[in-house]
């Protein structure tokens, strides 16, 4: 039985629009070094808080008074929820308290993290189960 052109076609597009969603997606360890932990405390500038990961960009000020941009990769919506934060809580002009694993490839203009623990203002910690 010969395949016809619409259902070749129509595979072929289907295959395109899943590839990039399947290759978008990573392992921690390839992205952050797991064998240790960083902690800081920021501003949030910016929430994007879609799949697969919701990420929070962040204004620490170190202690030379000094302004480092970080970008902080949580755990999926869902998972950001499941683990006790609301997406309210997570408003750019908030201040919240990180620690999490390093980035692997740090960039001179944005440090990056991924958060395994967060702490909001009023104490509240919340912690993530992050795959390696």
């Amino acid at each position: 039985m010969k395949a016809r052109p619409s259902v070749i076609l129509c595979t072929a597009l289907g295959l395109l629009f899943i590839h990039p969603r399947a290759s978008a997606h990573h392992a921690t360890a390839v992205e952050y070094d797991i064998s240790t932990t960083v902690a800081f405390k920021g501003v949030i500038t910016r929430l994007d808080w879609a799949n697969p990961h919701v990420h929070v960009t962040m204004n620490v000020k170190t202690q030379k008074d000094r302004l480092e941009n970080w970008n902080v990769e949580f755990a999926s919506p869902g998972g950001v929820i499941v683990a006790g934060l609301m997406k309210d809580w997570l408003k750019p002009g908030a201040e919240i308290t990180i620690k999490g694993y390093p980035s692997r490839k740090p960039s001179k203009s944005v440090l990056a993290a991924c958060a395994t623990e967060v702490t909001m203002p009023d104490g509240l910690t919340v912690h993530f189960v992050v795959g390696i």
